[in-house]
């Protein structure tokens, strides 16, 4: 057992050095500003009318495997940092809608409506898009807040 406490007692050393702080705090902060752009970047080439369409987004045949493969590769990566980031610094949610938005499987699109049927998600997103001249997601089936597909506002009477 004396082995298992010396181990112990190395790990804490190691974590709790300044040197692996500096490392992991950079590391933190390069996460962040990196999935920033990206979840940006993602959220405003998307269409305004994409969580309108009903494909479920499983099967993409304009894509090779190899394309494909590295799409899921890459937004499963965003995913899990997205899901990091809602306890770290970051843009947690919205990383996870860049994620979920570039990945391809079955039941996607009934997951992307659901996250963004969310009126704080949906009118976070809405506000990046209109900041970069973008029209703002129509929400689905009058869900949320943003404009719906007859262009009045959800909330309106």
């Amino acid at each position: 057992m004396e082995w298992l406490e010396g181990i112990g007692v190395a790990v804490r050393r190691f974590v709790l050095a300044p040197e692996t702080l500096i490392v992991l705090t950079s590391v933190s902060l390069v996460c962040c500003v990196v999935s920033i752009a990206v979840a940006t970047w993602a959220v405003r080439r998307l269409p305004a009318d994409y969580l309108l369409h009903d494909s479920d987004g499983a099967e993409a045949p304009s894509c090779s495997r190899a394309s494909l493969l590295l799409r899921n590769l890459f937004g499963g990566v965003l995913l899990v940092l997205g899901v990091l980031m809602l306890i770290l610094p970051g843009q947690g949610l919205l990383t996870i809608v860049a994620a979920l938005a570039m990945m391809s499987f079955r039941s996607k699109r009934r997951l992307e409506q659901r996250l963004l049927g969310r009126p704080h998600v949906l009118a976070l997103i809405n506000r990046l898009r209109q900041r970069s001249g973008h029209p703002p997601l129509l929400a689905p089936g009058g869900t949320g807040t943003g404009p719906t597909p007859s262009g009045l506002s959800a909330n309106a009477p």
